[in-house]
């Protein structure tokens, strides 16, 4: 009887393992394909190409010696060579290993410094518009850095209630691109498109030097962002303060 008893407890204790098996199996399957039904269908790719073998130093380009590979729309950089022809019979300046992106400034006779190629919006992710914009950041420059995320804020004056207002035009955007005005706000030049969107505010007694000479910052937005972004330059300035990393 108790050998009987032995046996029925085995079974039940193996039917229970069972069962916590397959309902694990289950659990498993339901979070995989949740997963997968997160990942966006629609993400855009540009080519790009990579050494199919080490080059070295010196050594002229075959077609042979690249293959091409894809990388997602978001990702930036005026030195990626979209362009196979580009490539074909330029003389490497340094050493490039199997699979490195082949750029610019690793071939010889491209002009890397030049600022952005002809190939500029080819890099722009689908329906998104590379936007620059004038604001003003009470901090050291220094602090900023391509790739930090910032809230736009504008600030304006209205005239029929007399009132300052301050709203939060465009939020959690992220710095592709950072410069300063290279124009002298000091100049007085009327045909000094630099400082145009500004003047009106700058001659506020309200607003002081520092907007001035903004910094000159381009982000990738949608139609509809960068028309509200232009209707609050139009209203006044906008400023921007540096939102937190870990959110990201």
């Amino acid at each position: 009887m108790n050998r009987i008893s032995l046996i029925v407890k085995q079974k039940i204790i193996s039917i229970i393992l069972l069962i916590a098996a397959v309902l694990g199996g289950i659990v498993i399957f339901w979070y995989v394909s949740d997963l997968k039904e997160k990942i966006p269908d629609n993400i855009d790719y540009n080519p790009i190409f990579v050494a199919r073998i080490d080059i070295r130093k010196g050594e002229e380009i075959k077609g042979e010696s690249i293959e091409e590979q894809k990388i997602t729309g978001n990702v930036f950089s005026e030195k990626f060579i979209m362009d196979k022809d580009k490539i074909i019979g330029k003389k490497v300046i340094n050493d490039i290993l199997k699979g490195e992106i082949i750029t610019e400034d690793i071939l010889e006779g491209m002009d890397s410094g030049s600022g952005f190629s002809l190939d500029f919006s080819s890099y722009i992710p689908y329906d998104l518009r590379a936007v620059s914009i004038p604001v003003s950041f009470y901090g050291d420059r220094s602090l900023l850095e391509e790739g930090d995320y910032i809230d736009l804020i504008s600030v304006y004056y209205d005239e029929g209630s007399s009132s300052l207002y301050s709203k939060t035009v465009l939020s959690e955007k992220e710095i592709i691109l950072l410069g300063s005005n290279p124009g002298n706000s000091n100049s007085g030049n009327e045909n000094d498109m630099g400082n145009f969107l500004m003047d009106p505010v700058i001659t506020d007694s309200r607003i002081g030097s520092d907007y001035e000479n903004p910094l000159i910052i381009t982000f990738y937005l949608s139609r509809e962002e960068t028309e509200e972004v232009f209707l609050a330059l139009e209203r006044g300035v906008i400023n921007i303060s540096v939102c937190s990393g870990d959110n990201f």
